[in-house]
């Protein structure tokens, strides 16, 4: 099955770039917690196959069960973001480190991403403290360009929107594409609990979808969790 290239199509790629971009960036609220705590993963996508559950919705079970364990789940999860993705020790979850040979915060790979903003006339800096590089930076960026797109779709503008997913295919081709993988296989490898496993895990699936949908490469059809998920 491949997935539609309508404004339908390409909302549902927006909400699902900019609900991964908020797990990177933010801790998970009480409310969806309390969601996973009470359907595990098909409540966030209720066409999911408990009978045959992908990887990331297995995490989900998991994390269920740990969850019932905690006597403050939102502290746990808020110290579990912080010990992941801010203390030197975690992740990092920045293109600069996996880009760039001496890692530097702020330098040459990170300035790139900045200008690739800027050069799309898309404003990043009031999203929130994060550089351009974050992983739910760089995901929040493909969510506009996505919104972009739809909104031509709708107006029938067809250059505009051509010139939108131009965009998205450079992007991926030129940063996101680039270190996302090994960015989520390492959040795996750290991660303390399941759901942050679960994070990476579903980001890895749909990031393949879209590298198939935008035509940079060939991937199984059996990543293609976003096509399943809303269906």
């Amino acid at each position: 099955m491949t997935m539609k290239n309508d404004p339908t199509a390409t909302g549902e790629r927006q909400e699902m770039y900019r609900f991964l971009a908020g797990l990177f960036l933010r801790p998970p609220t009480a409310a969806l917690l309390a969601l996973l705590g009470e359907g595990g993963a098909v409540a966030l996508f209720p066409a999911e196959d408990e009978a045959s559950p992908s990887p990331w919705m297995r995490e989900v079970s998991t994390f269920c069960e740990e969850i019932k364990a905690m006597p403050d789940p939102v502290g746990e999860m808020e110290a579990e973001h912080t010990a992941l993705f801010v203390l030197p020790s975690g992740v990092l979850p920045h293109e600069a480190v996996y880009v760039d040979e001496k890692k530097r915060l702020g330098g040459r790979v990170t300035m790139a991403v900045a200008r690739f903003y800027e050069e799309a006339v898309i404003e990043m800096s009031g999203e929130c403290i994060e550089m351009p590089d974050h992983l739910g930076m760089e995901l929040e960026f493909m969510a506009r360009l996505c919104g972009l797109e739809k909104l031509f779709r709708e107006e029938a503008d067809l250059i505009s929107s051509q010139v939108s997913l131009t965009l998205q295919k450079e992007f991926m081709n030129r940063h996101l594409g680039c270190w996302a993988r090994q960015c989520c296989e390492e959040v795996m490898n750290k991660a303390g609990y399941g759901f942050y496993r679960a994070v990476a895990q579903l980001t890895l699936a749909f990031l393949a979808a879209e590298e198939e949908y935008l035509g940079l490469r060939q991937t199984n059809k059996e990543n293609w969790v976003w096509e399943n998920a809303t269906a």
